[in-house]
């Protein structure tokens, strides 16, 4: 009979651990389900900054690209503007309006000429325009 109740008794105990034992599986469980989404969450979380990282380069690289574009732009705007500089400081502009008026008007209509050519070609407002393909498929 002791032997009935020592029996019974650990019964009770290991029903009790077993309670205990299903409970924090079932917590454990819980947890487990919990990181599984957080990570997910996470993943495409890096994955959508990681886009957004490659755009940020992607779209600096164009920046830097135009930047150099108008670099070397303006220095060959300073080179002409130093050569005519120097071309006009060869030039007695007085004394040939008094000598040789014909000759000076003749040259200061083809340089307006060129002056506004050159002016219309570097104010185009669409010289920047990136260039796109139109040969879109139709759906």
């Amino acid at each position: 009979m002791k032997a009935l109740a020592v029996l019974g008794g650990l019964l009770f105990v290991s029903i009790g651990v077993n309670v205990v034992l299903l409970t924090q599986l079932d917590k454990v469980k819980v947890e487990l389900q919990t990181a599984i989404s957080n990570q997910a969450v996470l993943e495409r979380t890096i994955q959508e900054q990681n886009e957004q990282i490659r755009k940020a380069l992607d779209q600096a690289k164009k920046t830097a690209e135009q930047i150099q574009t108008l670099s070397v732009q303006y220095n060959q705007s300073q080179a002409q503007v130093t050569k005519l500089r120097n071309k006009f400081a060869n030039f007695n502009l007085e004394g040939m309006a008094l000598t040789e008026p014909a000759v000076l008007e003749g040259k200061v209509n083809r340089a307006s000429a060129r002056v506004v050519e050159n002016l219309t070609t570097i104010t185009n407002p669409d010289q920047f325009d990136e260039k796109t393909d139109n040969t879109a498929t139709a759906n």
